[in-house]
């Protein structure tokens, strides 16, 4: 009788042995299945979402890139053609800075000027200095340019470079276009933070040529 009682309790435990097995080798295979259908499509529907948004991005900065050269190349014609039909000194207006880059055109108020690039002053020196000394011989001149330019985001001035002028990457700058049409040879580096591009202003005819790398105005005088 003893055996026979071991024996049913072997054969219980076997069967609990076996209920237990096939109870985790269904748990297993259920979990080798992976991902369902639904799970797989929402991930699909995530990378796509964020391809597509990562793609607006590169193709609006490359827009606007695009836009911004094509208006200063426009711009550079026009100031130089208007010095020369009002037989007046102009001037391209750049401030660079980190956070905002900003441009505009002003029109010297006389023909005769001594040097116009004292006429050039920051707001910290204009405060200082008495009424009559605040008044400028450059005014805003609205046909081309009517308030100050603001680049569009991603993209801002790096640089700019002037002919005997020390190179400058914060404040304000100015290139002068003369009653002639001949322009100070200067070089204006736009950059998005990845590329940087530059915009060199002929000094003979004022064309704005580009080229998509950051070239010093010393190589160019020197060639």
């Amino acid at each position: 009788m003893a055996l026979i009682k071991t024996s049913s309790g072997v054969k219980k435990s076997l069967k609990k042995l076996s209920r237990n097995n096939a109870f985790f080798k269904k748990k297993r295979n259920s979990k080798q299945r992976g991902f369902t259908l639904i799970e797989i499509l929402i991930v699909l529907g995530i990378i796509a979402a964020v391809i597509v948004l990562g793609l607006g991005r590169v193709r609006r900065n490359e827009n606007n890139i695009k836009t911004t050269f094509r208006e200063m190349t426009v711009l550079s014609k026009e100031i130089r053609v208007q010095a020369r039909l009002q037989q007046s000194f102009f001037r391209l207006m750049i401030q660079i800075k980190s956070d905002e880059s900003r441009y505009w055109v002003e029109k010297g108020n006389g023909i005769e000027y001594k040097d116009p690039k004292l006429e050039l002053k920051t707001k910290e020196q204009l405060e200082n200095e008495s009424d009559d000394k605040k008044k400028s011989s450059f005014t805003l001149y609205k046909k081309l340019t009517k308030k100050e330019k603001i680049l569009p985001k991603g993209i801002k001035f790096k640089s700019l470079e002037i002919q005997n002028s020390e190179p400058m990457t914060d404040g304000l700058g100015a290139i002068y276009y003369s009653p002639e049409g001949l322009v100070e040879a200067s070089i204006i580096h736009i950059t998005d933070d990845k590329n940087t591009w530059s915009l060199f202003i002929n000094p003979l005819t004022g064309i704005v040529e580009i080229a998509d790398e950051e070239i010093s105005l010393k190589d160019i005088t020197q060639k």
